[in-house]
């Protein structure tokens, strides 16, 4: 009977081994803000442009028996970030007008996406294709930049000036101003992958865009939230696919 039972469990164990596949990724990021109107009725006066990031760290592999249905899940440290133009909402800073703010806004955080992937076998090449919901925690950030405001001087000229802006990030809610030294994003970012890539071996590549849900920055003019695309090469350290039962 011992015997019977330890020949069961090793099966269990070596049927879950080899249905489960672990390996390294890494991506390069094309990293964005979303915008929506935070005050009603009146232009965002925010512009943004995409800035370069990364992300990397261990991805997992299970299929899900032989229906070609994988669950991916992963751990990653990632950069997430945007670069703004600010033209509006400055409160009054002494006699100088503000007029505009240029800044890059970079994230880091820990994050956790769980994909649900299909897989087409072609001979030797895999198709993989699906999606799933991301949690990710900030752990640092910065904001980086200058603004441009403008004076009076006591002969009545104008003076331009271009103050510095380095903003360490605080993570917590309520409003950001860059021009008064304050940056705040929400701690935490919840959002959705969708992806599709292609296998070759132990090689993996796939293209991926992820939709952040969480209004992680606010002024009094503008919300928003994660928009990026990640385009990530990963090598398998061990497991090997199972085929789909037709």
């Amino acid at each position: 009977m011992k015997k019977l039972l330890i020949c069961i469990l090793c099966f269990a164990v070596t049927q879950s081994y080899a249905q489960v596949r672990v390996g390294l990724e890494g991506s390069f990021s094309s990293l964005n803000f979303w915008q929506s109107q935070g005050y009603s009725g009146l232009p965002s006066g925010v512009n943004t442009w995409a800035i370069n990031g990364f992300q990397g760290g261990v991805v997992v592999e299970y299929d899900l028996g032989h229906t070609g249905l994988i669950l991916q899940p992963a751990l990653l440290y990632a950069e997430n970030g945007s670069h703004l133009g600010n033209r509006q909402g400055f409160p009054g800073t002494g006699g100088a007008t503000i007029g505009f703010s240029n800044t890059e806004i970079r994230l880091y955080s820990v994050r956790v996406p769980v994909n649900l992937l299909y897989k087409w076998d072609f001979n030797k090449v895999r198709i993989l294709a699906g999606l799933g919901p991301y949690i990710a925690k900030h752990v640092s950030g910065t904001e980086k930049g200058y603004y441009e405001a403008y004076y009076l001087d006591g002969s009545g000229d104008y003076v331009t000036i271009k103050p510095r802006i380095d903003n360490k990030v605080d993570f917590s809610s309520g409003t950001s101003n860059s021009t008064q030294g304050v940056t705040k994003i929400a701690p935490y970012d919840i959002g959705m992958d969708g992806e599709v890539g292609v296998q070759y071996k132990k090689f993996q590549f796939w293209v991926n865009y992820s939709r952040g849900f969480t209004r992680l920055y606010h002024t009094s003019y503008v919300n928003a939230g994660n928009s990026f695309w990640n385009f990530t090469l990963a090598y398998m350290i061990f497991g090997h696919d199972i085929k789909p039962k037709l």
